[in-house]
């Protein structure tokens, strides 16, 4: 709008210079006159909204050219003023924002149940059967601060069961010690009761010497039925049994070693030679040839019967078997010899008139667990000796090693 009026009032100037070069007598034109545009109005701010802007002032009319007439030029009428430009109207102020609402507060969680104690574990017995599990505990309902379910117990190990099935079984060292005041002859030495002499009975079975050793007790469970696996090594005078069951057939080794294990029957012959019995007691139901009626028998220096099975001597047992026991129970050993003496470690020449002690045996003991050790402690020593009234016997002797106990 400013440029257009400029524009039009440089070409009236230039109109009436040139007109006023020839005429006479000329009127200045008069200015035109230009009214000021009106201002704007201010806009007014909403409430949380933009204002609406203020409307443009009106511009002010041109001036109308001064008129004259020809003849000199007159003078140049003088432009009217530009009208003032309205003002822009103020923008209206921003509303103000409404607030956020307070967000709510998060609820404050449960407080977490205890967990509960877990029950102790049972002290298990060296190699024992593993105890029934513990049953777990409910578990507390979730919720708010719901409790933890208490934990089940653990259930109780097994007790005593494993080689230790049977305290001092392991390990046992059985010896067939000197004892009272027989008369000797060739290769015996004493073996009847500490009073001396020997008793004569109407029975075989109550004749002679019947040395018990002290009852050993079966752990574990009461009446649950267990298997001993045992290795014996030892010297041992022989003889017959009948009416059970020998391991071998296989006639006896004079210079090594023998299996003489014999399970259930009894002793055969009557003869004068010693036995050695394992005695288990109860009675383990479904046991072949235990004709006992409190207890079932096993022997550990027998030879088979098809060849020959005594003789005046004694001979190396190195064997492994298996026997059945009940939780609760007890084993006995037991030897008996009805004429009070019994056959030296002499060597393994048989039928000897005297002693040959510098040919004792020595059985090989590497490999046992305990290692062997004399009763009491100490080296084991051998041949294994035992003194009587100024004398000195070479013994009968075997060592029990427990390899394993297994429970069905």
């Amino acid at each position: 709008m400013k440029k257009s009026l400029l524009a039009y009032s440089g070409m009236f100037v230039l109109a009436v210079a040139g007109c006023g070069a020839a005429g006479s007598n000329v009127t200045t034109g008069t200015g035109g006159t230009g009214t000021t545009g009106a201002a704007g109005t201010t806009g007014s701010g909403g409430d949380n909204t933009t204002g609406a802007a203020g409307t443009s002032g009106n511009a002010g009319t041109t001036g109308a050219a001064g008129t004259g007439t020809p003849g000199d030029a007159g003078t140049t009428g003088t432009a009217g003023t530009a009208g003032t430009a309205g003002t822009a109207g103020t923008a209206g102020t921003t509303g103000t924002a409404g607030t956020t609402g307070t967000a709510g507060t998060t609820g404050t969680a449960g407080r977490g149940g205890t967990t509960g104690t877990a029950g102790t574990t049972g002290t298990a017995g060296r190699g024992g059967t593993t105890g029934t599990a513990g049953t777990t505990g409910t578990a507390g309902t979730t919720g708010r601060g719901g409790t933890t379910g208490t934990a089940g117990t653990t259930g109780t190990g097994g007790t005593g069961v494993g080689n230790d099935l049977v305290p001092g079984f392991d390990g046992y060292y059985w010896e067939a010690t000197p004892s009272g005041n027989t008369a000797l002859s060739g290769t015996n030495y004493p073996f009847g009761p500490t009073a001396g002499g020997c008793p004569t009975g109407t029975t075989w079975d109550t004749t002679g010497y019947i040395n018990t050793k002290p009852v050993l007790t079966v752990g574990g469970t009461s009446g649950q039925k267990y298997t001993i696996n045992i290795g014996v090594r030892g010297v041992v005078g022989t003889r017959c049994y009948t009416g059970g069951t020998a391991a071998t057939t296989a006639a006896g080794n004079p210079s090594g070693q023998n299996n003489t294990w014999y399970a259930g029957g009894k002793q055969s012959g009557d003869s004068i030679w010693n036995t050695m019995e394992i005695r288990v007691a109860p009675k383990v139901a479904g046991q072949a040839n235990q004709p006992n009626s409190a207890y079932d028998i096993y022997f550990v220096n027998s030879f088979n019967t098809t060849a020959w099975c005594q003789k005046e001597a004694t001979y190396e047992t190195r064997f492994t078997a298996s026997f059945p026991v009940m939780g609760g129970g007890t084993i006995t050993l037991v030897t008996h010899d009805t004429n009070c003496r019994t056959l030296a470690n002499c060597g393994s020449v048989e039928a000897q008139a005297s002693c040959n002690s510098s040919a004792a045996r020595i059985i090989d003991m590497t490999g046992l667990t305990p290692p062997a050790t004399s009763p009491g402690g100490g080296t084991f020593n051998q041949p294994r000796t035992g003194s009587l009234a100024g004398s000195t016997y070479y013994l009968q002797w075997i060592w029990i090693d427990v390899t394993s106990v297994t429970s069905p």
